[in-house]
């Protein structure tokens, strides 16, 4: 059996008078041909290195207990305790609130080690820091919580679905991913996400929850003047669906407020194109877009108007003006 050299380190510091010794202890390991500290040395086997990580973590040293765990993941690659020092790296990024290195430690947990015990827990602790950034967990930068972080919900929130697309969490995660787009403001991208709601959970308590977000960003993508009447249309009709659908009486009170606001919306883009072609003289069309607006939309607002303009482009062409 080879002899590990032990070489002494005595370094002494003197200021003015006063001396100071200072130790530091290093072993030379044939095995690596190198000086190690012991205090920073690999355990000799993985149960002994998985006990000496477990001490720090349970001990609240979590930044040492990490830099343990990865020495296990490192020196041990193949031991049955790699995943679960992986999963043990994610827990204490979890309780130095460092939540998106969690997520990330969690996921290389999955990713690695497909079949352990605590993918089901590792998941469920996924879609709790998913949801704590889309409720306004900031994201840490050089260790500060700085910047507002909902693209991070979005990416975890996906993983989650993506790791168990079955599982308990998943359509609670697909729910959040849409509601995680709308509060960005993407809102056709949400669209999608609660329309895969609807097609993979069709079991799911959230659907007609879905339905309706669908109608109101749909809703809300017709505001901007940049798109089609397309979307307004598309609208009308998921709160037309809504209306007829649904058993909750304040989601319904919701949806009829909402289509009294775009039938307003059509009407008045009706009511603009007939002002269009009555300023450029074609009387006969503007007739026919002013009538678009009585007859589709007399409940709406601008419809009175519109019946008075017909009265005056008709008295105006019977003139032959």
């Amino acid at each position: 059996m080879k002899k590990r050299v032990i070489i002494t380190v005595s370094i002494v510091i003197s200021l003015f008078t006063c001396q100071m010794p200072v130790f530091a202890y290093w072993i030379w390991t044939p095995k690596t041909g190198k000086f190690v500290n012991p205090k920073y040395a690999v355990k000799d086997t993985p149960d002994a290195q998985l006990d000496w990580a477990i001490g720090f973590h349970d001990a609240g040293d979590n930044k040492r207990a990490i830099s343990e765990f990865q020495k296990l993941i490192e020196h041990y690659p193949n031991s049955v305790h790699a995943p679960l020092a992986q999963y043990y790296i994610g827990r204490s990024y979890e309780e130095i609130e460092d939540y998106y290195e969690a997520f990330r430690a969690y996921q290389k947990t999955i990713e690695k080690y497909p079949y352990s015990e605590r993918v089901d827990e590792i998941i469920e602790r996924q879609y709790k820091i998913g949801s704590m950034f889309f409720e306004g967990q900031k994201a840490k930068i050089m260790g500060m919580k700085i910047l507002p972080a909902m693209d991070k919900a979005v990416e975890i929130l996906s993983k989650v679905v993506e790791n168990a697309p079955y599982g308990k969490y998943a359509d609670m995660a697909q729910y959040k991913l849409g509601e995680a787009y709308k509060k960005q403001e993407f809102y056709e991208e949400s669209v999608l996400a609660f329309q895969k709601l609807i097609d993979d959970y069709p079991n799911s308590p959230l659907m007609e929850d879905a339905k309706y977000q669908i109608a109101l960003c749909t809703y809300y993508v017709s505001l901007d003047p940049y798109y089609d009447q397309e979307f307004t249309d598309r609208a009308i009709e998921e709160y037309k669906n809504i209306m007829k659908k649904s058993e909750d009486d304040e989601l319904t009170k919701e949806a009829r407020e909402t289509l009294i606001r775009l039938r307003e919306k059509k009407a008045k883009s009706a009511f603009e194109t007939a002002k269009f072609y009555e300023k450029t003289r074609h009387y006969k069309s503007a007739i026919i877009y002013y009538k678009e607006v009585v007859e589709k939309y007399a409940d709406t607002s601008i419809a009175g108007d519109a019946q008075q303009k017909i009265a005056e482009l008709e008295v105006r062409l019977g003139s032959g003006g």
